[in-house]
């Protein structure tokens, strides 16, 4: 379709309008990622100090579940060394 044939005109507002539409959904997309994102952010803030408590309250444990996990993390890639 050329811009001298009829109906032209009304092809170029159907896809102003799409480009408008897109652009306003890309936008509330984009703001509802915001919002999981600051509250997955919150989130690990909240576990991270949380966390941080647990190690203070139990130190010993903590190093023993660190030990734990990395014999455990050791002896996988050991096994996956050897395929």
């Amino acid at each position: 379709m050329t811009p001298n044939q009829p109906g032209y005109e009304g092809t170029m507002n159907d896809i102003r309008d799409f480009r408008g539409e897109s652009e306003d959904a890309m936008q509330a997309a984009k703001r509802q990622l915001a919002d999981v994102m600051d509250t997955v952010s919150e989130r690990a803030r909240e576990y991270g100090r949380y966390a941080d408590e647990q190690v203070q309250q139990n130190p010993w444990t903590a190093v023993g579940v660190g030990f734990g996990v990395g014999v455990v993390m050791g002896a996988l890639l050991m096994i996956a060394a050897r395929r």
